[in-house]
């Protein structure tokens, strides 16, 4: 079943952020660049069937020295639309800030992180370049395996129903961080698992119930478990692509190929379609 086709191209926006929220991308979006893209919550929730609000921006970069000059290009170009800064946090590793104008408040977080990802950082209309959704996914179900916080729990229970199968999501995952097994993610996971429902309420884009929430994550939980244990005498860490270049859960994965983490990610290749990288 295929479950995601690859793609360079995104579309509008169609997501649950507010007017000063997509100000302030559209307004950084030409000081993003590969090394320097949009990450976490923000760009996971571009999906049109997101469920909850971000209440920051993560910006994040392939390698410490580009932490602060893009804080302080970013801070600049704010500042000189009419924007106030606030720094939270300064230093090489991590910058914060929080934004206001006028009665807006939006906090920024500039950070460093690996450039070993499943594809390509891409290009986005509003918000210049961001995470694949493939690489997303896989970085919030490792968030998920080590912290317990609200919004994880609602963003994977999202990802499932509307791109990829948590266990398609788990095994992946496992090759960026070889520390866990499908089995051992998905326990830590589900330790995590708790909801507060007043952060619930806050972050929602629509009424969802706690026990609704909570329901669905055992729902997918059990269904992932199963597939991977399923899958146990096989190695994880990569998704799995068919002829076209989409991604999908097979049931034979020995006559599947493969797609691993790759330094700056790579495409895979569309079998029949000479030079073509992806769809």
């Amino acid at each position: 079943m295929a479950v995601e086709k690859v793609g360079k191209k995104l579309g509008k926006f169609k997501m649950p952020l507010t007017e000063f929220q997509k100000q302030v991308l559209r307004l950084l979006a030409s000081n993003r660049s590969p090394d320097s893209h949009i990450a976490g919550g923000t760009a996971l929730n571009a999906s049109p069937a997101s469920a909850r609000f971000s209440l920051d921006i993560d910006i994040f970069h392939d390698a410490q020295e580009l932490v602060e000059s893009s804080a302080r290009l970013d801070a600049e170009t704010l500042e000189s639309q009419g924007y106030s800064m606030r720094w939270l946090t300064v230093n090489p590793y991590f910058f914060r800030a929080v934004i206001t104008r006028g009665d807006q408040q939006l906090k920024l977080e500039w950070a460093v992180d690996s450039a070993y990802r499943f594809f390509p950082v891409i290009q986005d209309p509003d918000m210049g370049w961001r995470l694949h959704n493939a690489d997303l996914a896989t970085n919030k179900a490792l968030a998920l395996g080590g912290r317990s916080e609200t919004r994880d729990l609602l963003d994977i229970v999202m990802v499932d129903g509307s791109f990829l199968p948590l266990h398609a999501v788990v095994w992946a995952a496992c090759g960026k961080d070889p520390g866990f097994t499908p089995v051992f993610l998905l326990e830590q996971m589900a330790r995590n698992a708790r909801i507060d429902p007043l952060v619930l309420r806050h972050i929602a884009a629509w009424h969802i119930s706690p026990t609704d929430l909570k329901r669905k994550w055992l729902e997918i939980h059990d269904r992932a478990l199963a597939q991977v244990e399923a899958f146990s005498r096989e190695t994880p860490g990569c998704f799995y692509v068919d002829a076209r270049g989409s991604l999908f859960w097979p049931e034979d994965p020995t006559q599947t190929r493969r797609h691993e983490p790759f330094l700056g990610g790579s495409w895979p290749k569309v079998i029949g379609d000479e030079g073509s990288q992806g769809l």
